[in-house]
């Protein structure tokens, strides 16, 4: 089975819709990634099939959860994972992808360059240092970090970065444990939606959490 092939199960498989040049830039991207991974050691995936899956397909679960309007935070978002492939799906979506670890956002920036992604900001600093900083503090209506922590403190990071009336969203690998409503509350949140699903070809697990500011 080819990337492209397998990228179309998947997308098919949890119905999941691209603009006409989706699966084109996906592929791009993936194609970047695995060559600076040779070189700089981005992740740990090497296998093309598996990239497919486990970084972009991965990455887009998220993706019927999108509100137009929004803008985007990716807490530690490594090797723009998923901050890209979301912006490629919602090119209209202002993202800022933010990791401490400057070959990552030197990568994202490249690819940012090379596919023509506008309003698409990497940004490289540490978590608290860049929610320290009072322009950032509740200036995004939706943060989202991918199996970067436990939900306690990605709670505690995206807390003075949400807005108002924003969302944060935790890509989990499997379930934890603590009550997430009680540990929402705790950090001035309220657990509006939590959704499981499985990736069509390995099966693993994955667990999205939708949390809200509370009031």
């Amino acid at each position: 089975m080819s990337e492209l092939d397998q990228l179309r199960f998947c997308l098919r498989a949890l119905g999941l819709v691209l603009p006409a040049d989706g699966e084109a830039r996906l592929l791009a991207f993936q194609q970047e990634l695995l060559a600076w991974n040779r070189k700089f050691n981005l992740t740990a995936i090497r296998d093309p099939l598996e990239s497919v899956e486990k970084h972009l397909v991965d990455s887009l679960t998220p993706l019927p959860l999108l509100v137009p309007g929004e803008r985007l935070l990716d807490l530690g978002s490594g090797a723009g994972l998923p901050a890209l492939p979301l912006k490629i799906a919602r090119p209209e979506m202002p993202v800022v992808s933010l990791d401490s670890q400057e070959k990552k956002i030197l990568f994202q920036r490249h690819v940012a360059r090379k596919l023509g992604l506008r309003d698409f900001t990497a940004v490289c600093a540490r978590i608290e240092d860049f929610a320290a900083r009072s322009a950032e503090q509740g200036a995004y209506s939706l943060v989202i970090a991918r199996a970067l922590a436990s939900l306690e403190q990605l709670l505690a990071w995206a807390a003075p970065l949400v807005a108002e009336n924003g969302r944060f969203i935790a890509m989990k690998a499997q379930e934890e444990d603590g009550d997430p409503a009680l540990l929402a509350e705790q950090a001035g949140f309220r657990l509006l939606a939590e959704e499981a699903l499985c990736l069509p070809v390995s099966g693993a697990q994955r667990r999205l959490q939708v949390f809200g500011r509370a009031r």
